[in-house]
């Protein structure tokens, strides 16, 4: 279960901030389980889409979290 809000990771950016980049991209969901364990998570990087405005465009990350029992969480985006 994603304990993280949906859209809480989304950021707006100027182009030239690329330390906000870093960090915005280093951003990740925590998810809780009733499994015990350790919750294992995969992150899958989405590619730059461009905008319709110069130097202006989208990153779309997606996780998956994972429990010690191999339950599967829903896709966080």
């Amino acid at each position: 279960m994603w304990t993280t809000a949906a859209a809480s990771l989304d950021a707006t950016l100027q182009c030239s901030d690329f330390s906000g980049l870093a960090t915005a991209q280093a951003a990740a969901p925590i998810a809780t389980d009733n499994c015990g364990g350790t919750v294992t998570y995969t992150k899958t990087s989405g590619s730059f889409m461009a905008g319709s405005c110069v130097n202006s465009g989208t990153y779309t990350n997606t996780w998956v979290a994972k429990d010690v029992c191999l339950n599967t969480s829903t896709l966080f985006t």
